[in-house]
């Protein structure tokens, strides 16, 4: 009986992801939250600004839009479920959800707020 470590427990079977997907997937996770809270301040602006900015005699407002509101919440919960979820996911595919996210939300933003 050897006393060394097994072939499972080698260093070379823990080793996590490099610094690189580290770095995204810590980037991805602050994306998703910063999205997330985003799309919840513009859910109360779209609930609350009609009543506010009338009640302040402002005039009448709409808010920033149900789509705007939805795309934030969307890529926001979604890229929450991918922060959570990836800890079992292989390298490759962790950097590849990681992108996905980044691009969505990229895209809500220039949607959203650019276009």
């Amino acid at each position: 009986m050897t006393s060394g470590p097994t072939p499972a427990e080698s260093p070379a079977a823990r080793v996590g992801p490099g610094s690189g997907p580290r770095l995204l997937d810590g980037l991805t996770g602050l994306v998703a939250a910063g999205m997330l809270v985003v799309g919840a301040v513009l859910l109360a602006s779209a609930l609350l600004a009609p009543a506010v900015l009338s009640a302040a005699g402002l005039g009448p407002a709409d808010g920033p839009g149900w789509s705007r509101v939805g795309g934030h919440l969307l890529v926001g919960v979604a890229g929450e479920l991918v922060v959570h979820r990836r800890r079992t996911w292989p390298p490759p595919v962790r950097v590849a959800a990681d992108l996905a996210v980044l691009v969505a939300a990229a895209g809500v933003i220039w949607w959203a707020w650019l276009a």
